[in-house]
C-alpha cells in the first residue's frame, strides 16, 4: 500500500512539473500513472513547452470592461 502510495504521489510531481508542456497536467499524470514516473520524466523532457497565446498589439486593456484603441 505504501509503494502505491509513493507510485502515484511521484506520478503526480511529474506531471506537476509538466503543467506548461504540450500535453498539460493530466497528459502527462496519464503517462506517468501507464508507465513509470521515471520515464514520463525524461519523456517530458523532450516535450515542448506550450505556446503562448499572442497578444492584440491593437487593444489594450484599460479595464476589462473597456477597451481602448492604441494607434
Amino acid at each position: 500500500m505504501e509503494l502505491m502510495i509513493a507510485y502515484l504521489s511521484l506520478a503526480v510531481v511529474v506531471a506537476l512539473c509538466g503543467r506548461k508542456c504540450r500535453v498539460g497536467f493530466w497528459g502527462v499524470l496519464l503517462f506517468a500513472v501507464v508507465a513509470t514516473p521515471i520515464v514520463a520524466f525524461y519523456g517530458l523532457l523532450g516535450l515542448r513547452p506550450a505556446e503562448a497565446k499572442p497578444q492584440s498589439t491593437k487593444l489594450r486593456a484599460k479595464r476589462w470592461w473597456k477597451f481602448k484603441e492604441v494607434s
